[in-house]
């Protein structure tokens, strides 16, 4: 989450839970965080669309109001309770250099990356929620003691990583920090907070810019051509205006036609801070 902005009065701002959650300390769980095995994307849309959602607590450790929540739904069956992160327009500060709606950035990522097929981006909707019309992202139990900084060096994640940075350039993600990059519980390398992309203005702070002067695999040039070619897809459009929509096109033909990773020569292109 951008670390300029903070919960509007509209939404709670204490980090304590909801009313929703046991008040009861003796009865409150450890950890209200769920493990829970791989879900595939169909599932989690259809139970982000369509659950009950059920307040948990505010996130700790973020500056706009964010949620966990509980979402229940049939086609869950007996299989394990998924969990989403509920971030409510209500609860955003605006920000001079954003519009307000920050919740459909978050989305878009999600749609950007379905398009390409990168992965990277956990499944998100946008929808009402019990403090309005918000995004809600499937969320992923993870190692939080794992971080960019402590993968980059790691060789079995350098495909990731690379495909990574190259959706941070084609996104136009302004606040990529260390943080915002989970070992997933299930292998997977995630990209969360993603709500300062796809900006018109090129914007790009990022903490991923180790793979500077790498080649894009054929493979990856090959999804950007396709973007540059089809456009983007009416659910990623729908999310963004003509501007940013004819910005993010150009980007991914860039990327493309330079066939690797750039670096940074300012140094300046770094997000505050760094985790």
């Amino acid at each position: 989450m951008p670390t300029d902005a903070a919960p509007t009065d509209a939404a709670p701002t204490d980090a304590a839970p909801t009313d929703a959650a046991p008040t009861d300390a003796a009865e409150a769980p450890s950890d209200p965080f769920r493990r829970r095995d791989r879900v595939d994307d169909d599932l989690a849309l259809r139970v982000l669309a369509d659950a009950e959602v059920e307040l948990l607590g505010r996130m700790p450790w973020t500056s706009n109001a964010t949620f966990l929540v509980d979402l229940t739904h049939p086609d869950t069956g007996d299989g394990p309770l998924l969990q989403g992160v509920y971030k409510p327009l209500r609860g955003e500060r605006p920000l001079h250099d954003f519009p307000p709606g920050l919740h459909r950035r978050e989305a878009a990522a999600w749609e950007l990356t379905a398009q390409l097929g990168w992965g990277l981006v956990p499944p998100t909707v946008v929808r009402d929620g019990p403090f309005g019309e918000g995004s809600v992202q499937l969320y992923v139990p993870c190692d939080y003691e794992q971080h960019y900084f402590t993968l980059r060096d790691d060789p079995a994640r350098a495909d990731d990583l690379r495909r990574l940075a190259a959706l941070d350039l084609v996104a136009n993600n302004t606040d990529r920090k260390g943080g915002h990059v989970l070992a997933g519980d299930d292998g997977d390398l995630w990209a969360i907070d993603n709500a300062l992309c796809f900006h018109h203005q090129f914007k790009v702070r990022t903490v991923v810019w180790d793979f500077a002067g790498d080649p894009l695999d054929d493979a990856l040039v090959a999804d950007l051509r396709r973007l540059v070619d089809d456009g983007p897809s009416d659910a990623l459009a729908g999310l963004l205006d003509a501007f940013e929509r004819d910005a993010l096109v150009a980007r991914a033909r860039a990327l493309a036609e330079a066939g690797e990773l750039p670096g940074d020569p300012s140094g300046r292109r770094i997000p505050w801070p760094l985790v």
